[in-house]
């Protein structure tokens, strides 16, 4: 074969180069238009000498191309077309990139001497100390001393996630996220291996994100490679240095589970707390958490979909104006726009400040409507993009801000379980405006509470039964009888018999029954309803005495 071009030489003015590498990472991108339809192969390439790059192959150069693209195999490239890399993050050399196309020639290679993967590690100490930099991915190997539950709290599978905690050689401990697959490969290795010693784990093109001053660590979507104690050089000398330092051979039956800070998604459901309808949310008495099942009927205009976040504690934060001289000597002054956090504790501390979601929902069930807010960490389980995102997007284009983007729209007409705190400031000041604790889209939490829940329709929907549902009772016949005497048209409870006139409706207070029968009967004939020899209606502590209303002729 001719010239072999190493990576670090690969520049825009050479056409006619040859590489000779092997595909260290492999993956498919999807279509922004078509969630099912692969858009192309993602790869990443490593040359003999070590050093990476990221090439693409599109979607109608498969069946040219498919058949040597495979994870862990060696080819030869001649004539690959090179392009700025022009991602925000970058797992390889950070100026080009390669692309695979009809003049583009792929040759299995036989002889590829170069690595095996091409890790580059980092060490914990540098990632804790925020001596790495978030737009480039990096590698880690280090021992799991603990580990949490898997988050399926999602139905995107791609967004649940298990989190480690490791140790290197040095005790030096990082947190880190397990995404996607990469969580399951995780999860089902813990659940069948849980007598193995010491668990190695090496994470290839991890990421990192810093939130005030501190290292998230995770792997990122389908490029991240994880290696559990596989039979790999770097694992195997990993585990010789560890039981050196220890002077015995570890086992995995020091692993912890972490312990969970929020209860499992069907508990918190479906088992620890009281099932409500939005009705009962309207004037609440105590302080409690309750679960409701509705669906987003729309989104309230009149109020703003986020707010500016403190970058500090996540609080509201306010624009505050300033001024001061400017520096070219001129004497003018400049207006210099910085934010104050409402809570005291960021008062003397200089602020930045994030959008972050606060959506006025209007959420319905079979007995009312209620307008509940949804907040930054439940808003992440419905869209695709963050509030910052949504916010820069439309500023850009010149959008007014204080209605809400389209894409929000996705929300509506999906139906949710969702979990509300009734606070003792809703209790004092009789006021229903609550925020979303937390929701759920999972259609099994959702069939079982309806089907535990929801009252029961009556068969006759054009009967009208005011009080409890117990319409067969003796008293709904003693008025009925009653009311027999006055030659009225009756509205039949739905278990009689007899022909109905007008719709059930379920009412249990006399105040409820004014509201919504006005248009029935007079209020006189209604009070003397209430202090006839029959049956009254019941006050709120007891429990209502179905009743049947004539219906008033027009």
């Amino acid at each position: 074969m001719e010239h072999i071009t190493p990576i670090k030489e690969i520049d825009s003015i050479k056409d006619d180069i040859t590489i000779k590498v092997r595909i260290i990472r492999l993956w498919t991108q999807k279509s922004r238009f078509d969630a099912n339809d692969t858009y192309s192969i993602e790869m990443i390439l490593m040359d003999e000498e070590g050093r990476k790059i990221h090439a693409s192959c599109l979607k109608k150069w498969f069946p040219k191309f498919k058949r040597y693209l495979k994870e862990d195999s060696s080819i030869y490239v001649k004539k690959p077309n090179v392009a700025p890399n022009t991602s925000k993050f970058k797992f390889a050399h950070p100026e080009s990139k390669l692309n695979f196309y009809h003049d583009t020639i792929v040759k299995d290679c036989e002889n590829f001497s170069g690595s095996a993967h091409g890790f580059h590690f980092v060490d914990f100490n540098t990632i804790v100390s925020n001596n790495i930099l978030e737009s480039n991915s990096f590698d880690i190997i280090g021992h799991i001393f603990e580990y949490g539950h898997m988050d399926t709290s999602e139905q995107d599978k791609s967004k649940h996630k298990m989190l480690l905690h490791l140790q290197d050689i040095e005790d030096t401990k990082l947190k880190i996220t397990l995404w996607g697959h990469n969580a399951y490969y995780m999860h089902d290795f813990l659940a069948n291996n849980n007598s193995l010693a010491p668990v190695v784990v090496i994470v290839q093109f991890a990421r990192v994100k810093f939130i005030n001053g501190r290292p998230f660590s995770s792997t990122y979507f389908d490029v991240s490679r994880v290696f559990i104690n596989n039979d790999i050089d770097e694992i195997t000398i990993y585990k010789n240095k560890l039981v050196s330092k220890n002077g015995q051979q570890l086992s995995s039956s020091g692993i912890k589970m972490i312990a969970s800070k929020q209860d499992t998604e069907h508990d918190d459901f479906l088992k620890n707390h009281l099932f409500s309808n939005i009705e009962d949310l309207f004037e609440p008495l105590e302080e409690k958490t309750v679960i409701i099942v509705g669906t987003v009927k729309g989104i309230r205009q009149n109020i703003r979909w986020y707010y500016l976040a403190c970058s500090n504690c996540k609080k509201s934060a306010k624009e505050k104006e300033s001024s001061t001289d400017k520096v070219d000597g001129s004497h003018e002054v400049a207006e210099i726009v910085t934010y104050e956090c409402a809570n005291l504790k960021c008062k003397n501390i200089k602020i930045s400040v994030i959008p972050r979601f606060k959506i006025p929902l209007r959420v319905q069930d079979n007995t009312g409507t209620l307008t509940l807010t949804l907040f930054d960490q439940e808003a992440k389980k419905l869209f695709k993009y963050t509030a910052k995102e949504l916010y820069d997007k439309n500023k850009k284009l010149g959008n007014n801000l204080e209605l809400y983007p389209m894409e929000l729209k996705v929300v509506l007409d999906r139906k949710l379980a969702i979990k509300i705190d009734i606070t003792r400031y809703n209790v004092d000041n009789k006021s229903n405006l609550y925020g979303i604790s937390r929701l759920t889209e999972n259609a099994d939490i959702i069939d079982e509470l309806e089907k535990n829940n929801l009252t029961p329709q009556p068969a006759n929907s054009d009967s009208f039964l005011i009080g409890s549902s117990d319409v067969g009772s003796h008293d709904t016949k003693v008025l009925k009888d009653s009311f027999s005497q006055t030659g009225e048209n009756l509205t039949p409870c739905a278990r009689d018999k007899s022909t109905a006139t007008s719709p059930i409706k379920f009412i249990s207070t006399p105040i409820e029954l004014k509201r919504n029968l006005a248009t029935c009967i007079d209020i006189d004939e209604m009070e003397n309803l209430s202090t006839s020899k029959y049956p009254r209606l019941s006050p709120p502590d007891e429990q209502p005495t179905p009743l049947l209303v004539p219906k008033k002729e027009k």
